[in-house]
């Protein structure tokens, strides 16, 4: 009852933000970037949760945020998913070196502290979605591929597998009907949990001033807020609320997801 309750919330949040950057057009007619309003206005029926230092709608800058934030994580999460799936496939089906050498860079990704790779990358590339895309998204896959890899090295054990080998069965037909179906579950769960960071990694690196600045995006609205908390509270309050839900919402729905497999 519990787990079901559970799911139900975070449907319903992620639905909930995901018809706010749906339907960005139509519930603002403001642009995001205009100034539009008074600096600092406080939330009003003109402007729902008021302006910012430059007079700019936090409301059209949340909404058409919403768009890129999420385009960012499910994007990421994409790229994340074939990256993780090819190595963590190709490393425990092969054996020998290949898993030595795949294992040994999956490894050395994991040690270098992932915040700082990224701000470096993002730095070295420069601003722009496509490589902030990239940029998480090649170096978010090696959770994923250790994942995948046991799950690969332990169901090759399995009788189903071994039969599919002995039929002659070629490699990528075993991969593809055998193995692939038994890993995707836990594959799932680990995309899930990691598209929360994601969406925080994307909004830290707004907040830093490392994001695509003729975007909107959550972490820029929060970047540009943090020197005016003490006089306007809605600034920092409504942006970080957005990445808090969604992120909730997301954790809600893959745990839900998670205790459902464990009692299957």
């Amino acid at each position: 009852m519990l787990r079901r309750r559970s799911a139900r919330i975070g449907l319903v949040l992620l639905t909930l933000i995901a018809g706010v950057a749906l339907f960005a057009p139509w519930l603002t007619h403001l642009d995001p970037f205009a100034l539009t309003g008074g600096p600092l206005a406080p939330p009003s029926a003109q402007h729902l949760m008021g302006t910012d230092a430059l007079g700019r709608d936090v409301f059209s800058g949340l909404a058409w945020g919403a768009r890129t934030s999420l385009f960012v994580a499910i994007s990421v999460s994409t790229l994340t998913m074939l990256c993780g799936l090819a190595v963590g496939v190709m490393s425990g089906y092969a054996g020998g070196w290949v898993d030595d050498l795949l294992t040994g860079v999956t490894a050395l990704l994991q040690v270098i502290p992932r915040f700082f790779l990224v701000i470096v990358a993002v730095a070295l590339a420069g601003p722009g979605l496509d490589r902030l895309i990239i940029t998480l998204g090649l170096t978010s896959w090696p959770v994923l591929a250790r994942v995948v890899r046991n799950d690969i090295v332990a169901l090759q054990q399995m009788d189903f597998v071994i039969a599919a080998q002995a039929s002659g069965a070629s490699r990528a037909r075993v991969i593809w009907r055998s193995l692939l179906p038994h890993v995707m579950p836990s594959a799932t769960v680990v995309i899930g949990l990691l598209l929360g960071q994601i969406l925080l990694l994307e909004a830290s690196l707004g907040f830093l001033g490392l994001g695509d600045p003729g975007t909107m995006s959550w972490g820029l609205i929060a970047a540009r807020a943090h020197e005016f908390t003490r006089v306007a509270w809605w600034l920092p309050l409504f942006p970080g609320l957005a990445i808090c839900l969604t992120v909730v919402g997301i954790n809600l729905l893959v745990d839900a997801y998670a205790s459902s497999r464990r009692h299957c």
